[in-house]
């Protein structure tokens, strides 16, 4: 049953379709007729977050930050189902790009500075959330990532389920949010903190940088165990980066998730301070999967794309001579507007399981741009 403008006959909205339910809510896209605009009606029940600020609507509506998602309005859900839920429908924008998730399912290529760059976003809007409406997330995942059409711009959604933030003990308590991406501490403390939302956000950049947790095949008794345990939600594994990830965004998205939250950054406008000061080659895939495949990295970063050199890696199975069943990397570079020019001296032979070495050879690649001039 869709949320009626005044004039009963002539509904304001008209739902077009469900995108989404979960276990406290559902999403639908429809249409504002007077506006003539795409938008997300999403209800939730308030009786699952006894102290989220849904329960506060006006601080929604104050909340300004280019990154949150603004909220237009706020009405009671008229469907007799949600009845005795105490349920309210949200109106917000529509982000065609869908959510994070939806890109992560998709398979869709951020690149390191995509990642990175939404990373960002989301660790700026965290900054205005925590300090200046002094509320935590607490649900931050990437459901809750919603993205522009280019998908290289993001906002945070769904804040009905954050809680204030208690001046005594400058924590919210744990009310339970979403088991993959909840900070070790949250289950056996009970409470949150800033450092629990970075954590969330750094699982999500693992996955634009990794790719997806396999969500199908995770066993939810088991993560609800970790959890409960004090652990990250899977094993270590699921947590690597890929080779093309430098030392420097391996070691700062690895601060993000470290599982004693005294050594994660202790504000997001730290981590944020901390990632706007990485320099790195810029990698992006262009084919293949796992080890196999091409990159294509852009060096250096302060300078425009088109002024920048690029330079190629590719990774393929050699199928004759007396290498064949290894794994051929060679590296390539060329400056803007000249032709690839190949290293031969890069060129190196692995086993086609041998994640070291094209680990390595990342690396040598990398020495060799920064060391070009700029």
């Amino acid at each position: 049953m869709p949320i009626l403008g005044d004039l009963i006959q002539r509904p304001t909205y008209k739902v077009l379709h469900t995108i989404g339910e979960g276990r406290q809510g559902i999403c639908r896209l429809a249409r504002h007729d007077i506006f003539d605009r795409d938008v997300v009606q999403k209800t939730v029940s308030l009786l699952g977050v006894p102290d989220g600020v849904a329960r506060e609507p006006h601080l929604l509506k104050e909340a300004r930050h280019k990154h949150l998602i603004e909220v237009w309005d706020a009405q009671w859900e008229p469907d007799p189902r949600w009845r005795d839920l105490e349920a309210v429908t949200f109106i917000c924008d529509y982000y065609p790009g869908k959510s994070l998730h939806d890109a992560l399912v998709e398979e869709h290529e951020f690149g390191l500075s995509g990642a990175l760059k939404i990373c960002g976003q989301i660790l700026n809007a965290l900054e205005y959330l925590h300090e200046d409406r002094t509320y935590l997330h607490r649900d931050v995942k990437p459901a809750n990532i919603l993205l522009d059409q280019a998908r290289e711009n993001a906002v945070l959604a769904d804040l009905g389920s954050a809680g204030r933030i208690e001046p005594d003990t400058d924590t919210a308590p744990n009310y339970g949010g979403t088991p993959l991406y909840l900070a070790p501490e949250a289950m056996t403390t009970g409470r949150v903190t800033r450092r629990s939302d970075l954590y969330s956000i750094g699982g999500a950049t693992v996955e634009m940088l990794a790719g997806r947790f396999p969500y199908e095949d995770l066993l939810f008794d088991d993560v609800n165990e970790r959890n409960a345990a004090g652990k990250r939600a899977l094993a270590d594994r699921f947590y690597s980066l890929p080779p093309s990830v430098p030392p420097a965004v391996r070691k700062f998205v690895g601060s993000l998730i470290q599982i004693n939250p005294a050594k994660r950054p202790t504000t997001a406008r730290a981590a944020l301070r901390k990632l706007n000061s990485l320099d790195y080659v810029d990698w992006r895939r262009t084919v293949g999967t796992g080890l196999l495949g091409e990159w294509i990295g852009t060096w250096p970063p302060r300078k425009m794309p088109d002024k920048r050199r690029q330079y190629r890696i590719r990774s393929i199975p050699v199928e004759r001579g007396d290498k064949v069943g290894t794994i051929s990397l060679a590296a390539e570079s060329k400056k803007p507007g000249r032709d690839w020019r190949s290293h031969h001296g890069l060129q190196r032979y692995a086993e086609p399981d041998d994640e070291s070495a094209l680990n390595k050879f990342f690396r040598d690649v990398e020495a060799l741009a920064q060391a070009s001039p700029a």
